[in-house]
């Protein structure tokens, strides 16, 4: 434990919609971006107590002027990268490929939905079955994109793992 990580928009609305936000608890401190923080309300998903909104300092403004401009990011991913490399985070989690690319790029270890679920279940936060069921609803249940077969790839991971 002991990690801290900023958040894009989509993990946070994922968890959301599966009932599984509680698990953003093997995080000690998470925080977000404004503008992170503004999709959400218009996503009308609630942001948890623990979250902190932490401001960008004007050199991480100008990084942020950077990613959006020659990366082509949306406003949300660039701020939480400008965010993750200003307060020199464990972890970045988001569910946007290119953000991902991008966030790479700066050696941020990035974490998706699924990662952050599969953490979770190893740190034995929830159990084997639960972790099934949230993983397969991801596909129903969720606005998350996901091919079954990554679906089917995970789920059967989750059932041969010996921990």
């Amino acid at each position: 434990m002991g990690s801290k990580a900023v958040s894009n928009t989509g993990p946070i609305i994922h968890l959301t919609e599966i009932n599984l936000i509680k698990i953003l608890n093997i995080f000690q401190n998470i925080t977000i971006p404004e503008e992170v923080k503004k999709e959400l309300i218009k996503n009308n998903v609630p942001i948890p107590k623990r979250i902190k909104i932490t401001k960008l300092k004007p050199e991480s403004k100008d990084k942020t002027k950077i990613l959006t401009n020659e990366y082509n990011l949306d406003l949300g991913e660039a701020e939480a990268i400008s965010l993750a490399l200003q307060e020199k985070v464990d972890y970045f989690l988001t569910d946007d490929l290119d953000a991902r690319q991008i966030a790479k790029e700066f050696k941020l270890e990035t974490h998706g939905t699924i990662g952050i679920i599969l953490r979770a279940f190893k740190e034995k936060i929830i159990s084997k079955e639960k972790t099934i069921e949230k993983i397969k609803e991801l596909k129903t249940n969720s606005s998350l994109f996901i091919t079954q077969d990554l679906i089917s790839e995970v789920v059967e991971s989750v059932k041969n793992f010996r921990g």
